[in-house]
């Protein structure tokens, strides 16, 4: 029912590598392995619509149960399929069709200098372990997803990012990519992104390297 695109290869891993290796892919990521098919669509490094079959299984998942579930994957077998933008209209309305559009729709326009996509935003906050992310500037949150008061530590964190960045400086280590921090109960990750820092916080088993990777993937995508 898709179309037929341009086969770029066949990959392994979880899902969430996606982003390191091609930040702005537009086209079907098909899987097909032992445990089930289905299909993520994504534009422009945004995903916007899954489907997922176990194999064996009575368990059909559409939309952002499918993409959550293959998030949560620890390796995928999958072909990446890239589209031209015909091909994506003809994607996205076979979507429409089935019903497999996720709520964060990857079409949206790129993010002003003010602002961090949807997309971009929704994909942190889609990782496992993940409570909530914001975006903020000058000390006030600009967006947020998740249950958190980040108004409370907007300022505080961006303390930190400007203490990271003059240390990083004196002890010449190159431009501050991430601020962690972890305690028992939990764990902070603030980050640069153009003018404005993100602040993400997950919970003390989270999948660090999976959120750093998304937070690099986003900061790699930056004019």
């Amino acid at each position: 029912m898709l179309p037929d695109g341009v086969s770029l290869g066949r990959l392994q891993g979880p899902l969430a590598a996606l982003a390191t290796i091609s930040p702005r892919f537009t086209g079907a990521v098909r899987i097909d392995g032992s445990g089930g098919t289905g299909f993520v669509l994504v534009q422009g490094g945004n995903p916007y619509a899954a489907v997922y079959q176990a194999t064996g299984e009575n368990l059909v998942l559409n939309g952002d149960e499918a993409y959550r579930y293959l998030l949560d994957r620890p390796s995928l077998d999958y072909e990446l399929i890239a589209y031209t933008s015909e091909e994506t209209g003809a994607a996205r309305a076979v979507s429409e069709e089935i019903g497999c559009l996720m709520s964060g729709d990857g079409a949206g326009p790129a993010a002003s200098a003010g602002s961090l996509s949807a997309g971009c935003l929704e994909h942190i906050a889609r990782q496992p372990g993940v409570i909530a992310v914001s975006v903020f500037h000058e000390g006030f949150a600009l967006q947020s997803l998740g249950s958190a008061d980040f108004e409370q530590v907007a300022a505080v964190a961006e303390d930190l990012l400007r203490a990271g960045t003059r240390i990083t400086g004196d002890m010449d280590m190159g431009d501050l990519s991430q601020v962690i921090l972890e305690t028992p109960v939990g764990k902070l990750i603030i980050a640069p992104y153009r003018d404005l820092s993100v602040c993400v916080l997950a919970k003390p088993g989270a999948n660090l390297g999976l959120i750093r990777l998304s937070i690099r993937g986003m900061q790699d995508q930056a004019p």
